[in-house]
């Protein structure tokens, strides 16, 4: 009832409650609050079913235009729902501000510094993104004059994109005509304002206006470019791949997590090969890498090794496995070490005398590193790859402890389709270590884990302590529970059965000497005469509990103890480092 009186109230030539427009171009029509169309947008009715949309997405779109503001799908999601692909993410645009979005949603969150936009968030880590109709930027509004002289261009870079407008504003925008396609849930209606059902037709990548101007607004828009057109497999448009091969040198104005990202993204879509393709290409790789790019242009085998190695990685990434930061660059690394890390082509490989390998890889991706700011955790995963692929060939001189330490690492799934693909293009040593270490058992589980007996010695998978107590004999009676620790113990008491239970010391042997006769180790303290009606007198060296008692007879010992039980004594260790210096040993 509230949205209906709004409504007629706002008919009176009140103001319509919209989103602020850019001021330098109207935007709505006199008669209502209907965006004014210049060229009219392409309505073509294309239904797509809802089982191939997200639930929470479309949720989000009913829930804003419950609450009267326009929202629609848009962009990638709609371009590959039109090409039956399935969207990796999908994005909403709406005319709801992002303060009005988190009112609505308590589950968002405002995000971004440039453009300002709504992040709304679910379960299993889900995010959909909410973005609000933006206006045209200043150089792309009708009868702007644009400088044509090169010493005179200005910097058209775009660092504030805080301007709302209406939806073909948004749509005219946008980088490429593939990308400014609405989905309208309602109606079931593509909404198209820049001929992009055509390109997708024609299987174009074309830039929305002039192309120049929009790289020369944001750089990044040549990797995406690049992206689109290696994993659609279309072609980028003549007139966009000239300009995009004449704004190369703009891509260092761009932030490099966002140039890193990029890079992520070619390998992340399955494509990672024909995007490097077109990154060699087209001279954009001699911007973003120059670390590696040299070193490409210089060896054709290494481009081939790269090339295997990135189809590798696209089929790893087709079956559910994306690669890591850290991977792409041992990736991009091993073909350019190849020869430091003493591998041939010819299939054979020997371990390099008097190379560091830590400081040869560590002096190769470190400037790289710097540069994008790949965080340190990266850089780690790519020289331990690189650093186990050097100790897997060849298989023959591995250590068994280097062995054991290589099954153990976490990296070795990804060292393991790498040597793989080594192995399909070299053969020889290659492809007999990776057929050898395929057969190993993986995973991180430490040497405890189940493995060959000839890969881990006797007692490997045992703890230290475990060790410790059989190199002493072990001590069965604690296993039992029957007898508490006491560190004094004798090897022979140790010894005894496991279900032996001992409430009180063994008791001497009568036919063994006194422990305290000559022929022990404290030969110069005084005896106990046998039969004796009282203890001797205690000292600080022989406690009167140690010594034996009159009700100790020949009857009541224990005949399983044998000759092996000596008397047990507490104190034992303190007594041998109080002994005086001067006092003779048997030994002596």
């Amino acid at each position: 009832m509230l949205n209906t009186l709004r409504r007629l109230l706002g008919r009176r030539g009140k103001k319509p409650s919209g989103p602020p427009v850019s001021s330098s171009k109207p935007s709505t029509s006199a008669g209502g609050g209907k965006p004014r169309v210049q060229h009219g947008p392409t309505v073509t009715h294309s239904p797509i079913s809802e089982n191939d949309l997200d639930p929470d997405a479309v949720k989000i779109v009913r829930r804003l235009t419950r609450f009267d503001h326009t929202a629609y799908l848009v962009g990638g999601c709609v371009r590959d729902l039109l090409l039956d692909r399935r969207p990796k993410d999908f994005d909403i645009g709406t005319s709801a501000t992002p303060r009005q979005v988190k009112r609505i949603f308590r589950n968002s969150r405002i995000i971004g510094r440039r453009f300002r936009l709504a992040h709304i968030y679910f379960q299993n880590r889900k995010i959909i993104e909410v973005a609000t109709f933006r206006a045209m930027a200043e150089q792309d509004q009708p009868g702007e004059d644009r400088p044509t002289d090169e010493g005179q261009e200005k910097d058209l870079l775009i660092r504030d994109d805080n301007v709302f407008g209406t939806l073909e504003e948004d749509a005219l925008r946008r980088d490429f005509t593939i990308n400014q396609l609405f989905y309208d849930l309602v109606g079931q209606n593509v909404i198209d304002h820049a001929d992009g059902l055509a390109d997708l037709r024609r299987r174009y990548v074309r830039t929305i206006g002039d192309p120049s101007v929009r790289f020369r607004e944001d750089p990044i828009r040549i990797l995406r470019a690049i992206k689109f057109a290696a994993r659609l497999d279309f072609k980028i448009e003549d007139g966009t791949l000239a300009a995009l091969k004449a704004a190369v040198h703009e891509i260092p104005k761009a932030a490099p997590p966002r140039v890193l990202e990029e890079i992520n993204r070619f390998c992340a879509g399955g494509a990672s090969r024909r995007s490097f393709e077109l990154l060699r290409e087209t001279g954009v790789l001699d911007v973003i890498l120059p670390e590696f790019a040299g070193h490409y242009r210089r060896d054709r085998d290494a481009v081939e090794t790269l090339d295997k190695l990135l189809t590798a990685m696209d089929r790893r990434t087709a079956d559910g496995r994306e690669a890591e930061t850290g991977e792409i660059l041992a990736v991009l690394a091993v073909p350019i070490l190849f020869e430091r890390l003493g591998w041939k082509r010819n299939g054979t490989a020997s371990w390099p005398q008097g190379v560091d390998m830590h400081r040869v890889v560590d002096d190769l991706i470190r400037p790289l590193a710097q540069r994008l700011r790949i965080s340190r955790k990266d850089q780690e995963l790519c020289r331990t790859l690189v650093m186990t692929l050097f100790r897997m060939v060849p298989h023959g001189k591995t250590r068994p402890n280097v062995r054991r330490a290589i099954l153990s690492r976490e990296c070795l799934p990804s060292a393991l389709w790498i040597l793989t693909a080594l192995g399909e293009m070299l053969g020889g040593e290659f492809k007999e270590s990776a057929a050898i270490w395929g057969r190993e058992p993986t995973g991180s589980g430490g040497e405890g884990e189940s493995r060959q007996t000839g890969d881990r010695p006797a007692g490997a998978g045992r703890s230290r302590s475990s060790r410790r107590r059989r190199s002493r004999g072990g001590r069965k009676g604690e296993e039992s529970g029957g007898e508490k620790e006491t560190r004094g113990k004798s090897e022979s008491q140790a010894r005894k059965p496991a279900g032996k239970k001992t409430t009180s010391p063994p008791k001497p042997d009568p036919n063994m000497p006194s422990p305290w006769s000559d022929n022990y180790f404290f030969a110069a303290l005084p005896t106990v005469p046998e039969g004796a009606d009282a203890p001797a007198p205690e000292t600080e060296d022989r406690p009167a509990e140690d010594q034996p008692s009159e009700e100790t007879t020949a009857t009541d010992r224990s005949p399983e103890d044998g000759d092996e039980a000596p008397p047990k004594k507490k104190r034992r260790r303190r007594r041998r480092r109080r002994k005086p210096a001067g006092e003779p040993t048997d030994q002596e």
